[in-house]
């Protein structure tokens, strides 16, 4: 299941061209910030509550240590995000994937 909405992110949103632009603060980061921000994708897509939660229930795969996950989401560029989380919702609503709630 969790492969199926990543291929359908790619497919229909191209979410992970649109992730590498995100840029952080740190110099000459040893793990990409792109591992970093898939991290965080990961978290919101499973409906984890926190950062231990993913380390705890997805220990098999690779994902970079729970604080560095911390470190480099507190010097990412947030209008990067914002970009992003708009461009995404604007093509999801133009394609009218959202169903009206409450007639809004």
């Amino acid at each position: 299941m969790f492969r199926r909405i990543i291929k359908y992110s790619n497919k229909h949103f191209s979410l992970f061209k649109k992730l590498a632009s995100i840029a952080d603060r740190r110099i000459k980061p040893q793990i990409e910030t792109i591992k970093i921000a898939v991290a965080i994708v990961c978290i919101h897509m499973a409906n984890l509550g926190s950062l231990n939660n993913l380390s705890q229930s997805l220990g098999y795969i690779s994902f970079p240590s729970v604080s560095t996950i911390a470190r480099t989401a507190d010097s990412m560029d947030l209008d990067n995000i914002r970009s992003v989380g708009a461009g995404i919702y604007k093509k999801a609503r133009k394609s009218k994937m959202f169903s009206p709630y409450y007639g809004m």
